[in-house]
């Protein structure tokens, strides 16, 4: 099983604060021939909508090889999508991100274009504060 990104506890306490109950630390997705472990499995009851459940994939993007491990992350996120698609209709994948990086690197005009284009949900995070 992959490594726990730096902010994985930062991510899970976040999501317990707003009421969401995490069901899989990792996430398991895929068949007997791969599998893939999206960072974080949530739910939530949330009034007149029903049970929501979301997938996480949580990235913490260092200063060097930001383009590099956006690549990645867009990739993992892809990939997942399309097995949640096939086998679990009802959960919402989203990519976790600090703000920092969300107001920096997310705000470039290629960035803004790929996450509309590729309709990637962003999970973004205040973690310093």
């Amino acid at each position: 099983m992959p490594r726990r990104d730096f902010y994985h506890d930062s991510v899970k306490n976040a999501l317990t604060k707003e009421g969401w109950r995490i069901t899989h630390d990792p996430l398991i997705l895929g068949d007997l021939e791969l599998r893939v472990y999206p960072d974080l499995g949530a739910e939530k009851n949330v009034a007149e909508r029903g049970m929501r459940t979301l997938a996480i994939e949580i990235k913490v993007f260092g200063a060097v090889g930001q383009i590099s491990e956006l690549q990645k992350a867009i990739g993992q996120y892809v990939l997942y999508r399309s097995i949640l698609r096939r086998q679990d209709l009802i959960r919402l994948l989203y990519l976790a991100v600090s703000a920092e990086i969300y107001s920096t690197l997310f705000q470039k005009q290629i960035i803004l274009n790929l996450i509309q284009d590729e309709n990637i949900r962003l999970l973004v995070l205040a973690l310093w504060e």
